[in-house]
C-alpha cells in the first residue's frame, strides 16, 4: 500500500468533467449514467488473433469499428497524436481496442468471502482433493520441528558456511553467534530430533466470523502432497471493515516459487512447451475449477528470487525457477473488466481503507502448475438490463490531450528539469470496477477508457533516463460515461 501525492490531482479530475460537458455542446446538461442509448444493429468483422505478450480480450473483442459499442462511439481503429508541455510530451499511435457487444450495462459489486466450494473446486484440480496437514511442532519442540536428517543437512551447510569463510569473519550475517556455536547448538538438537516428520492432520473446513479482530479460524494453513510434491496452501478469510484483502494461495515447495513479474529474457519460457500451449493448461484448469465467467486478460514471464544466505538483506534474481504466468479477469456478458497492474491498493490518507482489485493468476513451470492465487473475490449483480451512455470518442480524445499532461505536470511539479514523455500504443475500452471516496464496501462496474503504454522520466543529474511501462500498465483512465479521471490506484 502506498500514500499517493493527490494535493491538486483532485481539482484536475473535476476540470475533466468540465472539459467533458463544454465538448457535449448542446447535449443535455442532466444527462446522467443512467441515460439510455439505442445501440444500432451490430455489423461483423473478421476478428484478428492476439499475439503473445499482448493484452488478451474477449473472444468477441476486435481492434477498431464494428458492433453497436462501436458505432456508438465512433472511435477509430488506429489513432495518432503527439503533443504536450515543456515538462510533458506525449506520443500516441496506437490500436483501439473496442468490445464487440450491443452496450455496458449497470452492475453493483461488493465484496465476498471465499466459501467451501470454492476451495473444493480448487482442490479438486489443482490437489486432487489431497488431504492437508501440518507438522507438530509442538511435539518436534526440541530439534525447532526439524526431523534428523535436516538437522543434519543445516549442520552440514553451517560447516560448508565456516569453511568459506576462512580466517575471515567467524559470526554468522546478522546473528551474534559464530558458526562454531552455532553447530554446536543444531549437533545438540540432532540427538533430540525424531527419524520421521510428526504431522497433525488440518481440516479443510472454510469458515468465516466476522469480527474486527483477526480471526485464526478463518484462515487455513496447511501442506498437500500431489503426485510426490508438496504445496503450501493458505486460505486467508479474515474481510472486515478496515480490512478488505482476502486470499487463496496454492504454492510448490519443491523449489523457491516467490514469483515476481520479470527478471528474465522475454523469449525464456518453461520446458519445451509453447506459449499457446501453457496457456491452454492455465485456461483448462480455471474453467474446470469453476471460473467459466473468467478469460486471460494478462500474460508474462516471472522468475522466483531467493535470498542469499551470506548477505540476508539482498535478493537474487538471478532465476531460481522460470515461470509463465496468467492473469485472468473476470467478463460481464462477453465484455471483460480491463487487466491493468494496478492493484487498488493506494491509501489517500492514514485514514482510508483500500480495496484491492479482484485477481486470479496462475503460473507454470517446468514441472506444472507452480503457483496459484486468487484475490478479494466479487459479488457482482446486475441493476439494469439497459445499455448506459457512452461519450463518442471524440469527446474522450480532447480529455485525454488535456488532461494526461495536466495529471502528469501536477505529479512532478516539484522536480526542477524533470522532463516525462510516454509513448500510448494501445488504447482499451472495458469495464472497471470504481466505489465511492470513503466506502470500501461496494461499487459499480462501469465503462472505462484506458491508455496504455511506457512512461520515460528524464532526471537532470542522471545520464540514463528511468523508463517504466508494460502492455499492462495505464497511465490514464477515463470515464466512458461522463469524462471524469479515475485514479485506478483509489479506485475511485
Amino acid at each position: 500500500m502506498r500514500l499517493r501525492k493527490l494535493r491538486k490531482w483532485s481539482v484536475l479530475c473535476g476540470m475533466a468533467g468540465m472539459l467533458a460537458a463544454v465538448a457535449t455542446g448542446c447535449q443535455d446538461m442532466a444527462q446522467t449514467e443512467e441515460e439510455i442509448v439505442t445501440p444500432k444493429q451490430e455489423q461483423g468483422s473478421e476478428s484478428e488473433e492476439n499475439l503473445p505478450g499482448e493484452q488478451a480480450g474477449a473472444a468477441e473483442e476486435e481492434e477498431g469499428s464494428g458492433g453497436a459499442i462501436a458505432e456508438q462511439v465512433q472511435a477509430p481503429e488506429h489513432y495518432n497524436w503527439e503533443g504536450g508541455s515543456d515538462k510533458v510530451s506525449v506520443k500516441v499511435d496506437a490500436d483501439l481496442m473496442i468490445p464487440q457487444a450491443e452496450g455496458f450495462q449497470s452492475w453493483q459489486v461488493t465484496s465476498r468471502v471465499f466459501t467451501q466450494e470454492d476451495y473444493d473446486n480448487v482442490s479438486r484440480v489443482l490437489l486432487k482433493s489431497a488431504p492437508l496437514f501440518t507438522r507438530d511442532y509442538e511435539a518436534m519442540a526440541d530439534s525447532n520441528g526439524f526431523t534428523r536428517a535436516e538437522v543434519e543437512e543445516k549442520i552440514a551447510e553451517l560447516e560448508a558456511r565456516r569453511e568459506k569463510a576462512g580466517s575471515g569473519s567467524k559470526t554468522l550475517p546478522d546473528k551474534e553467534e559464530t558458526y562454531d556455536e552455532a553447530i554446536e547448538k543444531w549437533t545438540l538438537k540432532k540427538e533430540q530430533a525424531p527419524e520421521e516428520v510428526v504431522i497433525l492432520e488440518v481440516p479443510a473446513t472454510v469458515r468465516y466470523t466476522e469480527s474486527d479482530e483477526y480471526l485464526e479460524e478463518n484462515e487455513i494453513f496447511g501442506t498437500a502432497t500431489v503426485d510426490g510434491e508438496d504445496y503450501t496452501v493458505i486460505l486467508d478469510n479474515n474481510l472486515r471493515k478496515d480490512w478488505r484483502w482476502i486470499t487463496f494461495q496454492i504454492r510448490s515447495e519443491e523449489a523457491n516459487s516467490n514469483f515476481v513479474r520479470g527478471g528474465v529474457g522475454e523469449e525464456t519460457l518453461p520446458g519445451q512447451l509453447s506459449r499457446d500451449e501453457i496457456r491452454a493448461k492455465a485456461e483448462e484448469a480455471a474453467s474446470a475449477m469453476g471460473f467459466t465467467d473468467f478469460i486471460v486478460g494478462g500474460e508474462e514471464l516471472y522468475s522466483s528470487f531467493s535470498v542469499n544466505e551470506e548477505e540476508p538483506q539482498q535478493k537474487s534474481l538471478e532465476a531460481d525457477q522460470i515461470g509463465c504466468g496468467f492473469s485472468f479477469t473476470r467478463t460481464l456478458e462477453g465484455i471483460p473488466v480491463t487487466y491493468t497492474h494496478e492493484g487498488g491498493t493506494t491509501l489517500e490518507d492514514d485514514n482510508s481503507v483500500p480495496w484491492p482489485y479482484e485477481y486470479l493468476t496462475l503460473i507454470y513451470n517446468t514441472e506444472g502448475i507452480a503457483s496459484f492465487e486468487w484475490g478479494n473475490p466479487y459479488q457482482v449483480e446486475k441493476t439494469s438490463d439497459e445499455y448506459v451512455f457512452l461519450l463518442p470518442f471524440s469527446e474522450i480524445e480532447t480529455i485525454f490531450k488535456e488532461m494526461l499532461v495536466k495529471k502528469y505536470e501536477d505529479f512532478f511539479e516539484d522536480g526542477d528539469g524533470i522532463r516525462v514523455s510516454f509513448s500510448i500504443d494501445e488504447i482499451r475500452l472495458g469495464y472497471m470496477r470504481v466505489m465511492e471516496r470513503g466506502n470500501a464496501l461496494e461499487g459499480k462496474m462501469i465503462p472505462v477508457w484506458d491508455f496504455f503504454g511506457t512512461e520515460t522520466v528524464t532526471y537532470p543529474d542522471q545520464s540514463e533516463p528511468y523508463v517504466s511501462g508494460s502492455p499492462y500498465e495505464s497511465w490514464l483512465t477515463i470515464n466512458a460515461m461522463d469524462g471524469t479521471i479515475i485514479d485506478r490506484g483509489l479506485g475511485y
